[in-house]
């Protein structure tokens, strides 16, 4: 009997709270947004802490050793996250 591993909630970026770590687990978005925010460092496995996250502007976060990035709202809601596992080896993307 194998046992499965539990589904883990997923949301959008756009609805974590600051100073939270998350994992990105899915890009909701074409080839160009995907191969822009692979570019910039954001690929899925990343693991992201959010800097700022106000309810208007854009989000900070931090990303690869603590660089600090902004991503507007639209695209950060494109982006979907699983709250980050601390058990595991930390991955930077």
């Amino acid at each position: 009997m194998t046992i499965a591993a539990e589904p883990r909630p997923t949301l959008p970026l756009s609805m974590a709270a600051p100073q939270q770590q998350v994992r990105l687990v899915e890009i909701r978005g074409g080839h160009r947004l995907r191969k822009r925010l692979a570019d910039l460092g954001l690929t899925v496995g990343s693991t992201l802490r959010v800097i700022q996250a106000h309810g208007h502007g854009p989000m900070i976060i931090a990303v690869r050793h603590d660089t600090r990035m902004a991503v507007g709202r639209g695209i950060a809601h494109k982006l979907m996250v699983a709250p980050h596992d601390n058990s595991a080896a930390p991955h930077t993307g």
